[in-house]
């Protein structure tokens, strides 16, 4: 007869100290399991941390992983950093305890003007020359596109001054760096300038009266209506101030004034490339549609619509419910929701999205049109064939990978064409 061991129930107790590090900028799909399986190719994990929201528990894309062993923690540091796990960086770093070096900002830089195609690994390596590096991160916007700007943190102001100096005007991939200390929001000042630009103003306006009424605020050096071929005014100008506080000062007094028959508009002068940037950002904010459509999936297959619209009624008034489901009849789990406005909308996605209703967590989001999903689409094919940087763990990305196969998205996309009004469903496995 064989003989039986009990296993123990409870994990043994933790060493007098454990050697932990950070892991972020992680996937949303990243587990516990993924984690552990990969840290602990080098050397024993003690434990796995996944940081989660308290409510919907989503991940909340940063873990803690503790090592028995210093030198295990060293390898993992040196030999992850930047690695892709389920298709997405990871960035890893020791665990401070102290936050005063993170929240004085000590040794940290700002990175401007990346290219594109610099990755993490790439940057740590150039900054690395200087010293020690406790962070390396660039920004990138929601499809993984770099935005062209980063921030590297050393362990002392001495290595990130030396950084400065060196690498400040110096060319990467092409590019001009531009490295400085990194600023807070608060910290920061605005660059000052002392010429302002003055338009609507009437015809007969001249320079002398111009000069006159800015005069109030400050001393001028010079004063300029633009004119035409044939002489008359164009009906803008500029006015350059001494001092940056006179210039401010006109612009607070006369913006928006009414001098003469018109109401001026006094700004602050930006050449052609600044101001059509500026026009450019405002058209977008302009232009931003205001979606009233949301998309729920993870839904209970025992939810009616009638269920959903006492729900989602409680933000505003739905015009419209439509759960999906197979030809069957059985609900699919995914289910659109029309507001009146798009407030009432947002305001329901912002309190329903992860709540927990009749046994699962419900994931509402804004619904696409088929337009913005098929660029949408074509984004994320594009970056699957992007040659990834650093190095990859063998075989670890098919853990727990879920394929789908192309002809069951487009069976999806066909379902909710015909009855949605033109809207298709967006399903997150296939833009991870």
């Amino acid at each position: 007869m064989a003989n039986f061991f009990p296993l123990p129930t409870t994990p043994p107790p933790p060493p007098p100290r454990l050697y932990s590090l950070y892991a972020g900028d992680l996937h949303h799909d990243v587990t516990e399991r993924d984690l552990y399986t990969m840290f602990s190719m080098m050397g024993p994990v003690y434990n796995v941390h996944l940081f989660r929201d308290r409510f919907s528990r989503k991940s909340l894309c940063y873990a803690f992983i503790d090592f028995y062993f210093h030198f295990n923690a060293v390898d993992a540091l040196y030999r992850l950093n930047h690695i892709e796990l389920r298709g997405k960086p990871i960035r890893i770093m020791w665990v401070h305890s102290d936050p005063f070096l993170r929240k004085m900002g000590i040794g940290n830089l700002f990175v401007k003007n990346l290219d594109s195609s610099v990755y993490e690994a790439e940057l740590e390596e150039v900054f690395g020359v200087f010293g020690l590096i406790l962070s390396c991160k660039i920004a990138r916007d929601d499809d993984g596109k770099s935005k062209g700007f980063g921030f590297v943190q050393f362990c002392s102001e001495e290595s990130a001054s030396d950084a400065i100096s060196a690498l400040n005007g110096s060319i990467l991939h092409g590019k001009i760096l531009t490295v400085a200390k990194f600023l807070r929001k608060s910290e920061r000042k605005e660059p000052q300038f002392t010429n302002v630009y003055v338009k609507n103003l009437d015809k007969d306006y001249s320079e002398s009266s111009m000069k006159e009424t800015f005069s109030k605020y400050g001393k001028i050096t010079s004063a300029l209506i633009m004119n035409d071929a044939e002489g008359m005014s164009r009906g803008f100008g500029f006015v350059n101030f001494e001092s940056h506080e006179s210039a401010m000062k006109a612009i607070e007094g006369l913006n928006g004034a009414e001098i003469g028959t018109k109401k001026w508009f006094v700004g602050k002068a930006m050449m052609k490339s600044q101001r059509e940037a500026y026009l450019t950002r405002r058209s977008h904010k302009k232009q931003k549609p205001k979606v009233s459509n949301l998309f729920v999936r993870n839904l209970a297959i025992s939810v009616t619509e009638n269920d959903l619209k006492q729900v989602f009624g409680a933000f505003g008034n739905v015009t419209f419910v439509k759960v999906i489901c197979y030809r069957n009849g059985v609900s699919r789990g995914m289910a659109y929701i029309s507001f009146s406005k798009p407030q009432e909308a947002k305001k329901a996605m912002a309190y329903l999205n992860g709540c927990y209703y009749n046994g699962k967590y419900m994931d509402v989001s804004l619904a696409l049109h088929k337009e913005e999903y098929a660029k949408h689409l074509q984004t994320l094919l594009a970056l699957q064939f992007r040659v990834p940087s650093g190095y990859k763990v063998p075989k670890l990305h098919k853990l727990e990978e879920k394929k789908v196969k192309k002809e069951d998205v487009a069976n999806e996309a066909s379902c909710c064409d015909d009855d949605l009004d033109g809207f298709v469903l967006v399903d997150k496995s296939v833009s991870q």
